[in-house]
């Protein structure tokens, strides 16, 4: 029988911090779709629609963009490639929207909560 040296329970803080440090999603995604969370203020099992997490997660990429123009790993990105006409006024905020629910939110949401491989648990 295997037991701990120390035993652990973290708190959702715990959770939450672990995900934004260590989190498997790679350039700037991770860190605008968790400030896009923050501004929501979900509740507890509340669900959050695309289209509602569009606007903020794509504006805090947009902002991080006009900073720092390369970001990720790929060459080629659908929405990085939007949201960089957003910045340049090629495209209205609603363009900006839609093309962010349709092409934003790949492989983001389904890294966001792996840390080291493992989801992160949830905790009630």
């Amino acid at each position: 029988m295997t037991s701990r040296f120390i035993n652990y329970s973290p708190t959702t803080e715990d959770c939450w911090r672990g995900i934004v440090l260590f989190g498997s999603n790679v350039a700037s995604y991770k860190f605008a779709l968790a400030r896009a969370l923050l501004d929501l203020r979900p509740g507890s099992g509340q669900l959050i629609r695309l289209e509602e997490l569009a606007e903020p997660f794509a504006r805090h990429l947009c902002s991080h963009l006009r900073l720092a123009a390369k970001q990720g790993t790929s060459k080629q990105s659908q929405f990085l490639d939007a949201c960089r006409k957003a910045n340049s006024g090629e495209l209205t905020q609603q363009e900006l929207v839609d093309k962010t629910v349709r092409f934003g939110f790949n492989n983001v949401v389904s890294a966001f909560h792996v840390v080291s491989r493992e989801e992160v648990p949830v905790l009630r």
